[in-house]
């Protein structure tokens, strides 16, 4: 089954999670008291050249202009859209109408007004081009290829203008999927073929190979995004139980001479919640703990670990964009998401801030939360049923806003028991704490620290320089 994946339309394909394998790990204690060694002196001089990141989010209403306004608000500079479907545009081959995409025109016109860059996801084969008869997420038929780079260049050179300002192209969702496996219609991919080695990864460099060139003529700025991989588990240590052939596509790509025709691999990682019935000890224990990349660092940090091995392997260097990433409602989890309650919540806006963080700190150029409508799949929208923000949208307003301008500059690794992070800029310099296994846990706060706030901004009392830190806390050190 597919799992860890994107929110489908109503018509398509629910993916499901497998039954975790796991081991529960025992708190001796609730609080963990930490006085560390005395703070080192930090310098002055900021760096200017660590990475910065761009934050996102994913969007699916098809008339989002009611709330548009606050998709600008959280100081985001991407949006991902899903998407361009090429089967509705050219249902004959020749016979292109763009009218039919007015709702994701206009979309894509309020994105750009928002002062958001989108990513716009491109699928849907046509029926007369389809390699697999009936499979719209499908490959493309070899003599076709042709066909839709001349697609591509005709939708680059209409959308990469004004009012819609499009410079991020993403050919597929999940191609790294067997189309055995999903609806013919389905949001996925689905390039992958399990009677191929590299299940299908080489074919799609095919493709890239002729797309790529009618993209980069048609807008030499637009950045063509890998579509979003789903890496379901490690195919080097496969979980047990777990066939991990669809983690060979990438290599498959890049073995058939495909890492010089796409400028970003993108890729997808959630963490589903465990709440108090569940018997974990924590709500985000499968962050990092995930059985399929727990050896790699996690589900999220396995992944980004995990491209980058198979890029070294090739001699390829390329950006990496977390495409669809939340903390979501567990589909085996019924108790505690259905309704969640607060705690699902609150654990929601921890998680926003460790995601985007911790992606920053790994150099990670983009981040996509998803979703933005509420309530969103499996709870995972940064809006509820109302449309109006939950606290995991309040929380990441607050974390764009301390950390706006902003580069990373290094990990904080002297308390023991939490991962922490540096961002400075020539005014400011922020260090971003919490503990992985939601553990309070006093530290002995720098003297230098002017202000110390919660996720959402408020600020921290200190008994004198203790700091009790369990959810991410924001050090704002004086000027």
């Amino acid at each position: 089954m597919v799992s860890c994946s994107a929110n489908p339309p109503n018509d398509e394909i629910q993916p499901t999670l497998p039954d975790p394998e796991v081991k529960v790990i025992v708190q001796s204690t609730p609080t963990t008291a930490f006085v560390p060694e005395p703070t080192p002196i930090i310098q002055d001089i900021v760096q200017t050249d660590g990475p910065v990141m761009a934050f996102g989010l994913e969007s699916h209403d098809t008339d989002f202009q009611d709330h548009a306004p606050l998709l600008g608000e959280p100081g985001l500079t991407l949006m991902r859209h899903n998407g361009l479907l090429w089967h509705v545009v050219e249902p004959v081959e020749g016979e292109r109408d763009w009218s039919v995409l007015f709702e994701l025109e206009g979309n894509l016109e309020r994105a750009a007004g928002s002062g958001l860059s989108t990513i716009l996801i491109v699928r849907g084969t046509p029926e007369w081009a389809q390699l697999n008869p009936g499979s719209f997420c499908g490959p493309i038929q070899p003599d076709k290829l042709q066909v839709y780079a001349d697609f591509m260049s005709e939708a680059v050179s209409r959308y990469s203008q004004p009012p819609y300002n499009v410079k991020y192209w993403e050919l597929g969702n999940e191609p790294d999927v067997d189309p055995l496996l999903v609806p013919p219609k389905s949001v996925f991919g689905c390039w992958g073929n399990h009677q191929d080695p590299y299940y299908g990864g080489g074919y799609y460099a095919e493709m890239l190979k002729i797309v790529y060139p009618a993209i980069k003529s048609a807008d030499p700025d637009a950045k063509v995004l890998l579509g979003g991989l789903l890496l379901d588990c490690d195919p080097n240590l496969p979980a047990e139980g777990k066939d991990c052939s669809s983690g060979n596509f990438l290599e498959g790509v890049l073995l058939n001479g495909g890492g010089d025709y796409f400028d970003i691999v993108s890729f997808h990682g959630y963490t589903p919640y465990f709440g108090p019935t569940t018997g974990f000890p924590y709500a985000l224990y499968m962050d990092e703990n995930s059985p399929s990349w727990q050896h790699l660092g996690g589900v999220v940090v396995g992944k980004i670990n995990f491209i980058r091995q198979v890029m070294d392997k090739y001699g390829v260097e390329k950006p990496l964009f977390h495409t669809e990433g939340a903390l979501m409602c567990a589909e085996y989890n019924p108790t505690d998401c259905e309704e969640p309650d607060d705690l699902f919540f609150d654990a929601q806006a921890d998680y926003v801030v460790r995601m985007y963080v911790r992606n920053w700190g790994h150099e990670v150029e983009g981040t996509i939360w998803y979703q933005f409508e509420g309530p969103g799949w499996r709870y995972g929208g940064l809006l509820d049923d109302d449309q109006n923000p939950k606290p995991v949208y309040n929380a990441l307003l607050f974390m764009t806003s301390i950390l706006s301008g902003a580069e990373y500059t290094g990990e904080i690794t002297q308390f023991e028991g939490l991962q922490g992070y540096e961002f400075a800029a020539p005014d400011k310099r922020v260090w971003v704490l919490w503990s992985p296994e939601q553990v309070d846990t006093q530290i002995l706060v720098p003297a230098n620290i002017e202000t110390s706030y919660d996720k959402f901004g408020n600020e921290i009392g200190q008994d004198g320089n203790i700091l009790l830190v369990n959810s991410p806390v924001y050090l704002h050190f004086a000027p």
